[in-house]
């Protein structure tokens, strides 16, 4: 079975497509192939992964100015004609779209050359792309428990999966986590993330709430700062005495979230899949510039299932992000109900079935 998955522009449309693609890809004899945009983290993150991708143009519309809506416009007849021709060159079984600036032409593409479409959309709000092509998809897997997200499609179409994670990311061992980011046993720990470029108004926030930390018992923090505050950040918990490994990108997510008793980070699909699955309590402050406002749809949905508060970024001050994380610390015996991740397998089994039927 060969696969096109069209995602990208952010981690939070990519990394749930490498999670599909990794699933595809454990049958012998299998192709993924993906499609992106130059502009997107993409063409950084999947020859990493050891992934084939192919650009088209395709720009997008939420959150831009007039110019850069209408330059969008105006290209979207080249972008569906940039993948139409690559369609027909690689003949794929379906094509999966994630979200993202290249998965609208890519899907629009498919449903012209009547190639089976699937759309999945991970976030608890629907973006505009897979709203518009739910509309001629197959089959529309939903990986959230969010209504938001799901009233956006039609029912007949519609699979609830639960949430989308890369394999091995509840498979973290504490005691050899802690140990391998330097950090001591015993303590509690705080894991603060922004995604893999890091969040500034997350890391100024903590760096200035560092002094009032220094209350909360047997406390250490590890932070992902990204390249652009870690020396700043660094210099802030040295200040405030706060014991703390403060490190510009983490590799190994999986040992991140099991040194973890506590998580501050932004509430892209990814991010919040994974503390789903994991557990994890968290301190949720969703970015306020994402497209239709989607991760604060994601963090309340995420919040609702209990041991998780949102702090929107025009409520938040050192002293109130100290006190929600000083407030768990103190009740460290809450938990997160976990969800299920059975997601990828049953998008996968989903895709066969419908290609072994047409």
């Amino acid at each position: 079975m060969k696969v096109v998955i069209a995602a990208g522009g952010t981690g939070g449309h990519l990394y749930p497509g490498i999670a599909i693609a990794r699933e595809i890809l454990l049958d012998a004899g299998n192709e993924v192939l993906f499609v992106g945009t130059e502009q997107g983290i993409e063409g950084r993150v999947l020859p990493k992964e050891n992934l084939p991708v192919r650009f088209i143009t395709a720009g997008k519309l939420k959150g831009m100015g007039i110019a850069s809506r209408l330059r969008t416009v105006f290209t979207l007849p080249a972008s569906v004609a940039q993948s139409v021709k690559f369609l027909r060159q690689e003949r794929p079984h379906a094509v999966i779209g994630v979200g993202g600036y290249a998965s609208g032409p890519v899907a629009l593409a498919a449903w012209l050359l009547r190639i089976p479409l699937m759309i999945v959309e991970p976030n608890s709000y629907a973006g505009l792309a897979n709203r518009v092509a739910g509309r001629f998809a197959a089959k529309i897997f939903v990986c959230f428990p969010g209504r938001d997200a799901q009233g956006f499609f039609p029912a007949k179409k519609k699979v609830l999966t639960g949430p989308l994670v890369r394999k091995g990311i509840t498979a973290g061992d504490r005691d050899q986590a802690l140990k391998a980011f330097g950090l001591e046993a015993g303590r509690f720990t705080l894991f603060v993330m922004g995604g893999s470029g890091g969040a500034h108004a997350i890391n100024m926030a903590m760096k200035d709430a560092a002094p009032e930390l220094r209350s909360v018992e047997n406390l250490q923090v590890l932070h992902q700062t990204g390249e652009k505050d870690v020396e700043d950040v660094k210099a802030g918990y040295r200040a405030a005495r706060v014991q703390a490994v403060v490190l510009p990108y983490i590799q190994d997510m999986a040992g991140a979230y099991a040194a973890a008793d506590l998580v501050v980070s932004r509430s892209g699909a990814t991010t919040v899949a994974e503390l789903a699955v994991c557990g994890k309590r968290a301190v949720l402050i969703p970015y306020p510039f994402a497209a239709d406002n989607h991760q604060e749809y994601n963090a309340r949905s995420l919040a609702k299932r209990g041991g998780g508060e949102v702090i929107v970024q025009k409520d938040l001050t050192p002293a109130k992000l100290a006190a929600v994380i000083q407030r768990f610390a103190r009740d460290r015996d809450g938990a997160m109900s976990l969800l299920a991740s059975t997601a990828a397998e049953e998008i996968v089994r989903a895709c066969k079935e419908h290609v072994q039927k047409d």
